[in-house]
């Protein structure tokens, strides 16, 4: 497991939180009145993503569902576009008390836990549907509790944000292309470790000085899923998209396990209910807009590339064996059911 400390990083979270946190930003008690009614909880909600992005269209839907359900006791801020600090910073701030509430993925807690890898194994998924036969059955709950127990985060809904693509400043129509190439990953190592091995020279950053530095060359791309491509105007300086789909994941909403479980029962069920609703609007639309997404792109003059997906596959097929025993176990399993 990770024996980095999960309070590496809490002098720059400090910095990037503090003021939130003087201004009582968070101010939620969790607890319910004498009349059993829920007691008012001022709740903050950050993510990294923009403004007109489907991740702070979840975020605003959240707040919303959790105020109907609490009858407007329960109430969530939102800072998008990275207002509250990089993703990494937000965590941080989870455990400390400064931000309740963080959308991201399962693998942004790599640097918590190893068995957080099981987001980062590239091409380990056939397609769409093998992935939500893994992620809509049983295997969910028994890594998110997995990671929940080596970590201390609790993650609940699954926001399916479909499959990552590689976004650069060139033509990249295969392998062969990569070599060199100056590409921004998170800092994941698991996603160094992928594009290493596919002759790429993987750089960590954080998304919001990804456009900056594309812009002035300092990188040759990104990989995300297309609409990060379009809602962050990416394609404005990197008008190219090669259809890997290295990886298909859910956001998730990330909060502190402990400051969860000492929410009133009736508050975490609102919680949890509310993200179940989120997660189905948010799988629907991530599915339907795509092809807007790519249309979108196309008339912005992006060329896009497809893949072979075995020759893609090859070069990095033995990160699985260098992988947690427990997270080769499962990437066994889920190889197990492909078509």
């Amino acid at each position: 497991m990770k024996i980095t400390s999960r309070r590496a990083t809490t002098g720059i979270a400090a910095i990037a939180i503090a003021g939130l946190a003087l201004t009582g930003c968070s101010s939620a008690e969790g607890g319910t009145t004498e009349d059993g009614s829920i007691a008012p909880m001022a709740l903050t909600l950050g993510h990294a993503y923009a403004v007109d992005s489907l991740q702070h269209r979840a975020a605003e839907q959240l707040a919303e569902e959790v105020s109907t359900l609490s009858d407007g006791a329960i109430t969530i801020e939102v800072f998008p576009s990275a207002q509250l600090g990089s993703w990494e910073e937000m965590q941080e701030g989870l455990e400390i008390g400064s931000t309740n509430i963080v959308i991201e993925s399962l693998g942004s807690l790599e640097r918590y836990t190893d068995l957080a890898a099981i987001e980062g194994l590239p091409f380990l998924y056939e397609d769409e549907e093998h992935f939500f036969e893994v992620w809509d059955g049983e295997m969910k709950d028994e890594i998110l509790t997995a990671v929940r127990d080596d970590s201390g985060f609790q993650l609940i809904g699954s926001l399916y944000r479909g499959g990552r693509v590689l976004n650069s400043t060139r033509p990249v129509e295969g392998p062969a292309d990569l070599g060199g190439l100056k590409l921004r990953v998170p800092n994941q190592q698991t996603y160094i470790d992928t594009w290493q091995a596919l002759g790429a020279a993987p750089t960590p950053m954080a998304l919001n000085e990804v456009f900056s530095a594309m812009e002035q060359g300092a990188i040759e791309g990104q990989e995300n899923p297309l609409d990060v491509v379009r809602f962050s105007s990416f394609y404005e300086v990197a008008p190219y998209v090669t259809e890997t789909n290295h990886l298909y994941g859910n956001f998730h909403f990330q909060m502190w396990g402990d400051t969860f479980d000492g929410y009133a029962p009736e508050v975490q069920e609102i919680l949890l209910q509310a993200a179940d609703t989120v997660s189905s609007t948010y799988r629907e639309t991530s599915i339907s807009e795509r092809e807007e997404h790519r249309a979108f792109l196309e008339e912005n003059g992006v060329e896009f590339y497809p893949i072979d997906l075995a020759e893609w596959r090859q070069p990095t097929a033995g990160l699985i064996e260098q992988a947690d025993p427990q997270v080769r176990e499962w990437a066994e399993t889920i190889i197990g059911l492909r078509g």
